[in-house]
């Protein structure tokens, strides 16, 4: 049943609502809105999931484990989205993705799904 709620917390519509947002009005995505959408909470829920075992297992505080889940899941996504080419973007443009990623991942861990969490 924890893990039941950890999944609940990370996919969530106040987690995924921004990138939902960010993604619809991106014009030179080369992936399917409808897609991202039934991905974009699995994602957000499983990687909640991935890092309230390992943070259990080796007794890490919840700014270790929403810290460290940030950077692991942001690089994730900056890879995945470089390898697949899923935008048609110039370098310039490709670094300003790569830092908005960043930063983005580092608000919704630390701020949204962390709330979450301590609020059940």
């Amino acid at each position: 049943m924890k893990y039941l709620k950890q999944f609940l917390c990370g996919a969530n519509i106040f987690t995924v609502l921004p990138f939902y947002i960010a993604v619809y009005y991106s014009k030179d995505k080369n992936y399917s809105y409808f897609f991202y959408t039934l991905v974009a909470p699995f994602w957000f829920g499983f990687f909640n999931v991935l890092s309230f075992i390992v943070s259990e297992k080796y007794n890490l505080t919840n700014n270790q484990r929403f810290i460290g889940i940030s950077i692991l899941t942001s690089l994730l996504v900056m890879c995945i989205s470089t390898i697949f080419k899923s935008y048609d973007h110039t370098k310039q443009e490709w670094l300003k993705y790569y830092i908005g990623i960043f930063i983005k991942y580092m608000l919704i861990w630390n701020l949204i799904i962390r709330t979450i969490e301590n609020s059940f």
